[in-house]
């Protein structure tokens, strides 16, 4: 189904960002803080990428349908479960902003520390909330969701990935240099 494997596709390339957001913080603790460029960079993608284009797909279509149509479920599943989740994602991000502006302000250990903590809160919980979409959501609107329905999420999701194909490539773009810093670090 085209609509849950681009969702599950893009919880690939979410991971892959919280497994930067993992190697750079281990390269913090071994004394190399190397990310302050890129903490603004990370928050647009963030805000970018997963949210707006990942989030907002999950939100405004498969989630749409299966609220329509999959009572009481997916009313937990999906508004006590999700959309809490990225409710709270999106808390962690807006205290990661303040906390990068009060870190330049006054470039203390301690306010440092807050960055560094609320991006590892993000890293945490987006990779349970992959796991569980992965494991549970999806699943379960595959075996639900009716046909027609289905096919609606594909539809709709291939006209959501044309009009906003420039946005994907330049995060997956932003993803690659990510990397390549990283690698660049170890020789």
């Amino acid at each position: 189904m085209y609509g849950i494997d681009v969702l599950m596709k893009e919880h690939e390339q979410i991971l892959r960002f919280t497994g930067i957001i993992r190697r750079y913080l281990v390269k913090a603790l071994e004394g190399e803080v190397l990310f302050q460029d890129e903490v603004l960079p990370m928050i647009e993608f963030i805000r970018n990428y997963s949210d707006a284009h990942h989030h907002g797909k999950e939100e405004d279509i498969l989630f749409r349908y299966m609220l329509a149509d999959l009572g009481p479920v997916a009313e937990k599943i999906v508004r006590q479960g999700m959309f809490a989740e990225h409710d709270q994602a999106r808390n962690i991000v807006r205290n990661l902003d303040e906390a990068w502006q009060v870190w330049e302000a006054d470039p203390t250990d301690e306010h440092l520390l807050d960055v560094f903590g609320l991006m590892y809160n993000y890293a945490f919980l987006l990779e349970a909330h992959a796991e569980r979409e992965n494991a549970v959501v999806y699943p379960f609107a595959e075996r639900n969701l009716s046909p027609e329905r289905l096919e609606a999420v594909d539809r709709e999701t291939k006209a959501f990935e044309t009009e906003h194909a420039a946005r994907r490539e330049n995060y997956l773009k932003e993803l690659d240099r990510w990397e390549g810093l990283l690698e660049n670090k170890k020789a």
